[in-house]
């Protein structure tokens, strides 16, 4: 396979993720409810299916060099995921602080 090859399946593997990402979204903002704050918990956590049937797909596409940086950018993607992760743990673990007393002191 030549580079342009190679260059063009991407580019239509990056275009068919982009009309199913499009797609999804228009199906869940369909399928939302009148009031955005009624959803329930289950219907926020996102759907990762077409992604990794995506990637799946590439894997037996893509060149070796730009598979290399999909996984690069996907282990990014879950080392930020991660530092999320963590910062809300550790936000939810933190001691609420205990309410200090305050002297009003004039100044003249």
């Amino acid at each position: 396979m030549s580079e342009r090859e190679a260059y063009e399946a991407a580019e239509r593997l990056v275009r068919e993720a982009h009309a199913k990402a499009e797609e999804a979204a228009r199906a869940a903002a369909a399928a939302a409810p009148a009031n955005g704050w009624a959803a329930t918990a289950a219907t926020n956590t996102p759907d990762f299916t077409a992604l990794f049937a995506l990637l799946d797909a590439a894997k037996g596409t893509l060149p070796p060099e730009l598979l290399r940086q999909v996984a690069d950018a996907l282990r990014e993607l879950l080392i930020a995921l991660r530092a999320v992760l963590d910062h809300s743990i550790e936000k939810l673990e933190r001691p609420v602080p205990e309410p200090r007393d305050v002297e009003d002191i004039p100044i003249t």
